[in-house]
């Protein structure tokens, strides 16, 4: 009987094993007939390599591409015998052991040659592809205005962040695609299909630069300062055509940048700074228009006292009987000081607003020049502080930019500009989409312009910057040596030194200016690198 029981027992349990694999098995049949997993099944030998990410290009103003003009090889390799051959044979230098080894590993890769080769097999695609800024640091341009993006390729500062959105969707993802088996070799006898062209697009962003400027540009100031800037500007139009922050950094390097004491990220063209006499222009332009004469003289001995204070000439001997065109050539400080308390706080401080100082300005979104400070009109009320204002120093600290928009004033006959920095978008390499132009608007007379325009000249002529004379044309310009309140580790005053002028003299067409960090000296040290941009740009075409 229990004999019996266990037979049944046996038999029962093979019922239910019976059963379950047979529901296992109309599962799995019903999984194999499922037309998504199918389709997924068959994405699983689909392998794909990533080529490159093409972006939008961003062009100076003459549609010269500043992004994406470096080539590099690029191959992508199914790893067959055929493969292996045509790579020993066509590839040279350490990248033939490089595409050897990989082989080896039997599954599909891609790889940069080291020359500009090609390899050619059925089993082998080739590639010119694109750096978007040359890998070479001295080849590099514009690095604080055009920006670096991440790992990812998006655009985290400059012209890459503030046009990410738009740079990318001109673009597009370039990828190969491959069959591989299980263990992911490639399968026998596929082929490679490429998707998306690796070219960059003609699409792209168009600044206000010009690309031969800013080259003259980084040139001198690489080789002559340490830590400032330069920037050079159309007075007419307020754009830019040249923008260099020093010292600059390698966008492919970011961390070492931020580990750099000289803090090489920042973009000193658009931080405030002590200004010191080259703000002498502004305070004789709000006397001229106050209708005060350029007559008007003093006579300096070597300092002047305001209530109680004394305030020094840098030329102690003095410069004794000095009118405003003397005064502006030998950047006399007493001179301007007399004007400026007869003159007004108040007026200096309204002509220093409408010539942009103590505002900011958005040259694109994310890359804005800073406002600076200004002293209120209640702290011009205090003789001494108006006596500091009077020549650049005190409370006012203003950006090269917003100095070079000053000059521009000048230059052009009265008419303060608006920065600018982007002129508009292309969709085809050839023609722009602008941006609408700022109007310019009046703050002085051009009476008042000429004045000061042939003090500047004065200055470069046989003031206090005759090495800024350039070869050819003439400049007219400003020196200044602005001190900071800071010390060195050596107890002495930080000083920059400042120039700033125009050029040609006559007919001028484009304002520059150079900040030197602790250069102490504007006529000895900034004014000599104004005469080598000039001259390394060459003759300028009236019109262009």
């Amino acid at each position: 009987m229990e004999e019996r029981k266990m037979q049944w027992k046996i038999v029962g349990l093979f019922c239910i094993s019976l059963s379950i694999c047979t529901i296992l098995i109309l599962r799995l049949y019903s999984l194999s007939m499922n037309g998504k997993l199918k389709q997924a099944a068959g994405n699983q030998s689909i392998y794909s390599l990533d080529i490159t990410q093409t972006r939008g290009r961003i062009y100076d103003r003459n549609l010269k591409p500043l992004t994406d003009t470096e080539q590099h090889s690029v191959i992508s390799v199914l790893p067959t015998q055929e493969a292996a051959q045509a790579c020993a044979e066509q590839i040279t230098g350490n990248s033939r052991r490089t595409a050897l080894d990989l082989i080896l590993q039997d599954t599909p890769f891609v790889m940069q040659l080291e020359n500009r080769e090609k390899v050619y097999s059925q089993d082998v695609e080739n590639f010119t592809i694109f750096s978007r800024l040359p890998q070479e640091r001295e080849q590099q341009m514009a690095v604080h205005l055009l920006g670096y993006r991440n790992g990812e390729g998006k655009g985290v500062s400059g012209i890459e962040k503030a046009y990410d959105e738009r740079l990318t969707a001109f673009g597009e993802k370039v990828r190969v695609r491959c069959q591989i088996n299980a263990v992911g070799a490639a399968v026998e006898g596929s082929t490679m299909q490429v998707q998306g062209s690796v070219r960059p697009p003609k699409e792209g962003v168009v600044l206000t630069l010009d690309k031969q400027m800013q080259e003259v540009v980084e040139r001198v100031g690489e080789k002559e300062i340490d830590r400032g800037a330069i920037v050079v500007m159309d007075i007419n139009s307020g754009e830019i055509r040249a923008c260099a922050s020093f010292p600059d950094y390698d966008p492919y390097q970011v961390e070492a940048a931020l580990e750099d004491e000289d803090k090489p990220l920042l973009n000193r063209a658009l931080m405030p700074y002590c200004v010191g006499s080259s703000f002498k222009l502004a305070v004789a332009a709000a006397a001229l228009e106050q209708g005060i004469s350029p007559g008007f003289s003093v006579d300096c001995v070597g300092g002047t006292t305001v209530a109680g204070r004394v305030f020094y000439c840098h030329h102690r001997a003095g410069h004794r009987e000095t009118d405003l065109q003397r005064a502006i050539e030998q950047s006399c400080n007493p001179y301007f000081i007399q004007l400026g308390q007869k003159t007004g706080g108040n007026e200096i401080l309204g002509m220093a607003k409408a010539l942009g100082f103590g505002k900011e300005c958005v040259l694109a979104p994310g890359i804005v020049c800073e406002s600076g400070t200004l002293p209120q009109q209640s702290d011009l009320q205090n003789l001494h502080e108006l006596a500091n204002f009077s020549f650049g120093q005190g409370k006012l600290t203003a950006t090269p930019v917003q100095v070079v928009s000053m000059v521009s004033t000048i230059a052009n006959g009265g008419m303060a500009v608006t920065p600018k920095l982007v002129v508009g978008t292309t969709q085809n390499g050839s023609t722009i989409d602008r941006i609408p132009d700022t109007a310019s608007v009046r703050v002085f007379s051009e009476n008042t312009a000429d004045i000061l325009r042939k003090g500047m000249i004065g200055v470069v002529e046989n003031g206090s910057a005759t090495m800024a004379k350039p070869k050819q044309g003439g400049a007219g310009g400003k020196t200044a040596s602005a001190q900071t309140g800071n010390y060195d580790k050596n107890g002495e005053e930080i000083v920059h030194a400042w120039f700033t002028g125009f050029f040609p003299a006559e007919q001028p067409k484009y304002a520059a200016v150079i900040l030197i960090e602790g250069g102490e000296y504007g006529g000895r040290i900034a004014s000599p690198l104004f005469k080598q941009i000039v001259d390394g740009y060459g003759p300028i075409k009236q019109g262009a």
